[in-house]
C-alpha cells in the first residue's frame, strides 16, 4: 500500500504549503478495502513520514487507535457513512473567520459556487473528537463535499485525497474574497 502513504504526504505537503493547517493541525485519511491509514495525533502534515501514518481496521477497534488522530472516531464515522473513502480535516483561517459570521458560506466567485455550492457552518457544544461532531459531519457529508465546524475547521469528503484537499481549498479561497470584501 505504498501509494497510500504517498498520497497521504502529498496532500499533507499541498495542505501546509497553502496554509490550510499550521504545524501541529488538521489530520488526513484514507480508507482502502477494510483498512483506514489515518494521521498519528500530533503530527506535522507538512513534514509528513511513513511512520506518521497508521494502519488500522476500518469498523473495529485496534490497540492502535489512541496512536492515531484524535478525530479518529469522526474520520470512520464519515468514510463508513458516506462510503467515500477519503477524508481531509484542516484548519483554515478565512474559512474559520467567515464561519463566526455565517450560517452557511455561500461564495460570490464562480469556482465556488460551482464547485461548492452553500456550505454549512455546524454550531456544535463539543466542536473536536466528539460523537456530536461524527454524526452531524457524516451526516452532512453524505450529500456535500465539505462541512465547516465553527470555531474549529473544516471536513471534506471524497472517493481520492486529492479531491477532497482541493474542496478545501477552493472554499479557503471564496472565503477569503467574502472576508476581504466585507461579505
Amino acid at each position: 500500500m505504498e501509494w497510500i502513504y504517498k498520497e497521504i504526504i502529498k496532500v499533507g505537503k499541498l495542505l501546509f504549503s497553502e496554509g490550510l493547517v499550521s504545524a501541529r493541525s488538521g489530520n488526513i485519511s484514507r480508507a482502502f478495502m477494510e483498512r483506514l491509514y489515518i494521521t498519528r495525533t500530533g503530527s506535522s502534515l507538512g513534514a509528513l513520514r511513513k511512520e506518521d501514518i497508521i494502519e488500522l481496521p476500518l469498523k473495529e477497534t485496534h490497540i492502535l487507535d489512541k496512536r492515531a488522530s484524535v478525530e479518529l472516531s469522526v474520520h470512520k464515522k464519515i468514510i463508513i457513512e458516506t462510503e467515500r473513502r477519503a477524508v481531509v480535516h484542516a484548519h483554515p483561517v478565512y474559512t474559520l473567520l467567515v464561519s463566526y459570521e455565517k450560517e452557511e458560506v455561500v461564495p460570490v466567485d464562480s469556482e465556488g459556487r460551482e464547485i461548492l455550492g452553500s456550505v454549512p457552518v455546524l454550531e456544535l457544544e463539543k466542536p473536536s473528537a466528539s460523537d456530536e461532531l461524527a454524526e452531524r459531519a457524516s451526516s452532512s457529508l453524505k450529500y456535500l463535499p465539505v462541512v465547516i465546524v465553527r470555531g474549529h475547521g473544516v471536513f471534506a469528503a471524497a472517493d481520492e485525497l486529492y479531491k477532497a484537499y482541493s474542496f478545501i481549498s477552493t472554499l479557503e479561497q471564496s472565503c477569503k474574497i467574502l472576508f476581504l470584501r466585507g461579505s
